[in-house]
This record gives structure tokens, C-alpha cells and sequence, in this order.
């Protein structure tokens, strides 16, 4: 859905494990709450931040705008016809058929939800549209102390896929020259999945065992540790980006905790029981509040 960009922006240059944490930090700030002032406005700065910041192309944006908008779609009408209106001592009920109800309150944690949906969609498409797969892998290895084996492998399944999709282009276009009709209706899709999967899969294969036997020939997990090409050094500016989406995100928090705007109903009482919900709000908006002051 989202690829990786080359370009020359402030948000390619920063470290790919810091920028994670970045994103990190916001779409655990889009967990705590169900009402959608909070997902939207950490959605529409994640939206602008890669537009700015990334210099994704506006066209671009737009487009991966539409799986960001229709992909949480089924879930909130879902939400919005299953939501339980008993917590609600007089819910304002809007349609009525049979076991469905639709209320404004159903209604509005059906937005509450697509919209934390949205969120994290706009993380993974800030993080992926500005990160480079050989850099994150790197980044893995040498900032936050992943082995490398596994770094590696992440490596070649992100360089895989790209190259599989070309694979598949170059089998279709081949299968188009050569006049074969593509039928439509599902026993259409069936005998063209068929069709392209087997000498995609045969590709797949062929490129997998040359990539073991270069990993072989090299040595590659002969040894505990092993040297970089090139560094991956962690920047003032690269702790700078997490805490000012820390503070942004607190921002938003003390903003909708104001303005009553924040229904955070997320009580972990399994984790801890003796924590109560007025407890857990009143923590909540002390670490909004401190997050604010130092932002």
C-alpha cells in the first residue's frame, strides 16, 4: 500500500530506530481514548508531517489518503450498529431495526474508532514513505541492539517484496503478448491466480536460494559480531523529533482534557487492580500536563 520514497527531506535524514520510536510514541498515544478529537488531530499533523517535512509529492498523499480513509470504513459501521447503549443512561437512538440500533452515541465511538484506525495507518505510512529498508535494518542492528541475523532477514523480505511486484507486472504483461484472454468473475480470478502463481513462486525460489548461497560464501552468522559499511549514529535532532511528538501528543491530550473532549475509558484493571478509573484519569492528565510543560 505504502512504498519508500528517495528523496532529499529532514525526515529521510533522521534515524530510522528514533523515528520508530516517534511513531511509536503516537499511536500509543491514539490507544488511550474513544472519542475522535484526539486520533484526528494526531492523524491530520502525522498527514502534514509527511507532506512538509517528508516532501511526499501532494498527489501521492492523496492518493494513500484513500486506504487511510476507506479501510477502517467496515469497522465502523460494524461499531456504530453493535455498540452497547446500555452505558448510556438516555442514548439518542437515531434508527431501529430488528437487533440493529443506530444512536449518535454508537455513532460517534464508530468515529472514535475509524479514526484511531486512520492513525495508525498514518504511522506506518510517515515511517515507510521516509525510511529506507537498508538504513532501518542497520538501524536495528546497531542502535537498538537487534541481532543481525534477524536485521538481515527483515532486510530481505523488505527488498523481496518490491522485486516480487515487479515479478509479477513482468509475468502478467508476458501472458498479454502472448494473447491470453483474462476472464472475469471469479472463475476468472481463480485461473489467473493460478496462472501467475506458480512462475511467480518459481522466482521467488530461484532468488531466495541465490541469496543463501552469497550469505554462505561470505561467511554470513560465522561470527558473534560482524563490521558495518556505514554507521547509523544517533543526532540531537533524532532525540529532538521523539520528544516533539511526545509533547505534541501530551498537547493534545491536556487540550482535549480540557475542553472535555477525551472519554478514556482504557482501565487495565487486569494488569492492575487496584487501579480505579478516576485514579487512572487523574494520572493520565498529571503526565499530559508534565509532557506539556517540558515540550
Amino acid at each position: 500500500m505504502f512504498t519508500y520514497l528517495e528523496t532529499a527531506s529532514p525526515l529521510h535524514r533522521l534515524n530510522p530506530s528514533m523515528k520508530l520510536l516517534a511513531m511509536s510514541v503516537v499511536a500509543l498515544g491514539a490507544t488511550f481514548t474513544f472519542d475522535p478529537f484526539i486520533p484526528a488531530m494526531l492523524a491530520l499533523a502525522l498527514w502534514l508531517t509527511a507532506w512538509l517535512l517528508g516532501r511526499v509529492p501532494l498527489r501521492q498523499m492523496l492518493r494513500w489518503s484513500l486506504p487511510l480513509v476507506s479501510l477502517p470504513i467496515p469497522l465502523m459501521i460494524f461499531t456504530a450498529l453493535y455498540t452497547d447503549l446500555s452505558r448510556y443512561p438516555q442514548p439518542h437512538i437515531l434508527w431501529q431495526w430488528g437487533p440493529w440500533t443506530l444512536a449518535v452515541e454508537g455513532l460517534w465511538t464508530a468515529l472514535g474508532l475509524g479514526l484511531r484506525v486512520t492513525t495508525f495507518l498514518a504511522t506506518s505510512l510517515l515511517f515507510i514513505a521516509t525510511t529506507d529498508p537498508t538504513d532501518f535494518a542497520m538501524s536495528l542492528a546497531q542502535n537498538l541492539k537487534v541481532p543481525y541475523r534477524f536485521a538481515y532477514g527483515l532486510l530481505v523480505a523488505l527488498r523481496f517484496l518490491p522485486l516480487l511486484r515487479r515479478e509479477f507486472d513482468i509475468i502478467r504483461m508476458a501472458h498479454r503478448i502472448r494473447g491470453v484472454e483474462e476472464e472475469r468473475g471469479m472463475r476468472g480470478w481463480l485461473r489467473r491466480t493460478r496462472r501467475y502463481a506458480v512462475p511467480l513462486l518459481a522466482s521467488a525460489i530461484r532468488k531466495s536460494e541465490r541469496t543463501a548461497l552469497a550469505m554462505d560464501a561470505k561467511a554470513f552468522g560465522a561470527y558473534p559480531d560482524r563490521t558495518y559499511y556505514r554507521e547509523m549514529p544517533l543526532r540531537g535532532r533524532d532525540v529532538l523529533f521523539v520528544v516533539a511528538w511526545a509533547g505534541y501528543t501530551a498537547l493534545v491530550y491536556a487540550l482535549a482534557l480540557s475542553l472535555d473532549l477525551a472519554r478514556l475509558e482504557w482501565v487495565p484493571q487486569a494488569f492492575f487492580p487496584g487501579l480505579g478509573k478516576a485514579a487512572f484519569l487523574s494520572t493520565i492528565q498529571k503526565i499530559a500536563s508534565l509532557m506539556a510543560v517540558l515540550g
